[in-house]
C-alpha cells in the first residue's frame, strides 16, 4: 500500500488562508501553491493532501505553534498519513516550534509523525527590520499599513484604486521617523473599500484591528529573541530540516521625481531592503558548512552576506540542509511574483523570478518531502543538523 501524506502550509507575518468572496478575486497566502502540489502529487503518483493553515497575523512565537496545534487537528487524525510541514518566514519558526521537543508535554500525538520541516525565507535568526518595527509607536503604526497596502496591491477588485493607496502607505514609509498621522486616516483608507462585498470588508477590518491589537511577534523576530528562540527550540532527530534561501538584486537609487505606482512599489521595497540591514552586527550566526556555503555562492554571489529578499537577509534564512537557493524577494516564493493574471506582485523588487523558477523551487520541496529524495534521507544529517544553541 502506498504511503499517504499530509502537507500543512504555514503562513508567516500577516498570515491568513484566503481574503474575497469570488473565486477570481480571491487573495491567497500561498498563491496557487496548493494546487501546484496537487497537480505534482498526481503527477507523480504520490497519495498526498495540501492544506492551508491559518494563524494569528502577529501574535507571538507561542501562540502561533498553539494555533497550528488547533489547525493540524482538523485532518491529522483521519488516517495516519505521513505529516510535512512547509512554513514561510515566520511560518518556518512555526513549524520548527511545533515538532520541537520544547513544545513535546503540548503537542497532540499525531505530531510525532512529523517526518519533515521545510522553512522559506525564514529569519532563524531573526531580521534588524523587525527591531526597525518595534523601536517606537510609528514602527508599529507604520507595519499596519504596510499590511493593509498589501491587501489594496493583491486584491483585483481595487486595482484601480491602487495608486491612492500606494502614495499613502510611500508617503508613510519615506517619514516614518516622523510621521503623525492624521486622526481620520483610518477613515480614509477605508473609504477606499467601498466596492467590497460587507462580507470581505468585515475580514479586512477584522484581519486589520488583529494587526493592530497584537505585535508580540516583531519582538519574537528580533535578532536577540531569536537567539533565545534557538536555544531553547532544538532540532528533533527523527525528522529532516531544510531550508529555501532567498535574495533579492540590491535596491537602485534614486527613483524618478514623479513615480509611478509600480516604481512606488519599488520605493517600499529598497525601504524595506535597507531596513533588513543584512550586515548588520544584531545578526550572530553559526559557521555554515561547506555544502550551504557553496549553495549560497553559487546563486547569490561570493558576497551573499550583503544580501537580502527585502525583509529577511538571505543568511539569515539557512536551517538544515539548503534545498534551493532563490533569486527572488521575500513574496515571489509563494506566488507573489508580477505575472498576470494568475500572480500580482507587491514587492516590486527587480528579481524576474516567475513560473518557471516557481515551479521548479516547489518541484525540489515535494523532492525532500514526499518525493524521492524524503527515501532515500530518515533524518537531518548530522553535519547539517544545528545545535540547541544556534
Amino acid at each position: 500500500m502506498a504511503t499517504q501524506h499530509r502537507v500543512y502550509l504555514i503562513p508567516g507575518f500577516f498570515g491568513f488562508t484566503q481574503m474575497g468572496d469570488k473565486e477570481t478575486e480571491r487573495i491567497a497566502y500561498f498563491q496557487n501553491v496548493p494546487q501546484l502540489l496537487q497537480q505534482r502529487f498526481r503527477a507523480r503518483g504520490i497519495d498526498a493532501q495540501v492544506h492551508a493553515v491559518a494563524s494569528s497575523p502577529t501574535s507571538g512565537l507561542e501562540a502561533r505553534a498553539l494555533d497550528v496545534f488547533r489547525e493540524m487537528a482538523r485532518t491529522a487524525n483521519e488516517d495516519d498519513a505521513q505529516l510535512h510541514l512547509v512554513g514561510h518566514s515566520t511560518g518556518g519558526l512555526d513549524a520548527r516550534s511545533v515538532v520541537s521537543p520544547r513544545m513535546a508535554r503540548e503537542a497532540p500525538d499525531f505530531v510525532k509523525r512529523v517526518r519533515s520541516v521545510v522553512s522559506i525565507s525564514t529569519p532563524h535568526y531573526g531580521t534588524p527590520l523587525a527591531s526597525f518595527f518595534h523601536q517606537d509607536g510609528v514602527g508599529k503604526t507604520l507595519l499596519r499599513y504596510l499590511w493593509l497596502f498589501t491587501f489594496f496591491t493583491l486584491h483585483r477588485k481595487v486595482m484601480p484604486l491602487r495608486t491612492a493607496v500606494l502614495q499613502a502607505c510611500y508617503w508613510l514609509v519615506l517619514r516614518s521617523e516622523e510621521a503623525k498621522l492624521p486622526p481620520n486616516f483610518f477613515n480614509q483608507v477605508f473609504r477606499l473599500t467601498s466596492d467590497l462585498s460587507d462580507r470581505e470588508r468585515e475580514e479586512l477590518i477584522h484581519f486589520f484591528s488583529q494587526v493592530g491589537e497584537n505585535q508580540a511577534l516583531i519582538q519574537d523576530l528580533m535578532p536577540a529573541s531569536t537567539r533565545a528562540f534557538n536555544t531553547n527550540t532544538a532540532d528533533r532527530e527523527d525528522v529532516r530540516y531544510g531550508c529555501v534561501v532567498t535574495g533579492a538584486p540590491p535596491p537602485k537609487l534614486p527613483l524618478p521625481p514623479l513615480p509611478t505606482p509600480d516604481t512606488l512599489l519599488y520605493g517600499i521595497f529598497c525601504f524595506l531592503y535597507g531596513k533588513s540591514a543584512p550586515q548588520s552586527p544584531e545578526l550572530q550566526l553559526p559557521p555554515f558548512t561547506a555544502a550551504q556555503t557553496q549553495a549560497l555562492q553559487d546563486v547569490l554571489g561570493r558576497n551573499f552576506e550583503s544580501r537580502s529578499d527585502g525583509i529577511v537577509p538571505s543568511r539569515a534564512q539557512v536551517w538544515g540542509q539548503v534545498l534551493h537557493v532563490a533569486n527572488a524577494d521575500h513574496m515571489d516564493v509563494i506566488g507573489h511574483f508580477d505575472q498576470s493574471p494568475d500572480h500580482i506582485s507587491w514587492l516590486k523588487s527587480g528579481s524576474h523570478f516567475q513560473e518557471p523558477q516557481f515551479q521548479a523551487m516547489w518541484e525540489r520541496i515535494i523532492d525532500f518531502t514526499v518525493g524521492s529524495a524524503a527515501a532515500a534521507h530518515p533524518g537531518t544529517p548530522a553535519r547539517e543538523r544545528v545545535p540547541a544553541n544556534g
